[in-house]
Formats: C-alpha cells, sequence, structure tokens
C-alpha cells in the first residue's frame, strides 16, 4: 500500500480498514480521502463513482465516506503541457 500524495510505502490497515483519521507518515497527508479512494473519479457528478455520495469540498481531506475503498497506489503522474508540446513540435 502507498500513500496516494508522496508514494511512501505504508504498513497494511488493520482488519483491512483504514481509520478516518489516518495519515501518511513521511508527508502527514490524509489517507482516508477521495484521492486515496477508488471510486474516485474527476468528471463523475461529485467526482465518484458510487451515485448519491455526500459531496465533499476538499478532495484531499479526510472525510467519513462510508463508500471509501483504499486505493492504495503512488501518485498518479500526469504530463506537463510543456513536454507535450516539444514532443508535438520540437524543441524550440
Amino acid at each position: 500500500m502507498k500513500c496516494w500524495k508522496c508514494g511512501a510505502t505504508l504498513d497494511d490497515p488493520v482488519n483491512g480498514k483504514l481509520s478516518f483519521r489516518e495519515t501518511c507518515d513521511r508527508c502527514h497527508s490524509w489517507l482516508h480521502c477521495c484521492k486515496n479512494c477508488q471510486n474516485y473519479m474527476p468528471g463523475k457528478p461529485n467526482d465518484c463513482a458510487i451515485p448519491g455520495t455526500e459531496f465533499i469540498k476538499d478532495r484531499e481531506a479526510m472525510n467519513f465516506c462510508e463508500e471509501f475503498k483504499l486505493l492504495g497506489s503512488g501518485p498518479v503522474k500526469t504530463s506537463d503541457p510543456k513536454d507535450v508540446f516539444k514532443r508535438l513540435f520540437g524543441d524550440d
């Protein structure tokens, strides 16, 4: 299991359940948050794959969502627009 933000390896949760208030030992980010959930899907209603979930304002903050399913993977790498531009149009 890894922190969604920094990628630090974490201990497996006790009984497979993650505490609502659990944080990463390395970067101190909340682990029971939308960005660390398998159901987090930006662009869907409420950015969640589960219809009718409660609105969460801060996707990186701790929440009490009952639908939370631990993602357990590290940060998702996104492409830098500058890199895309260089690949398309060369190094100018």
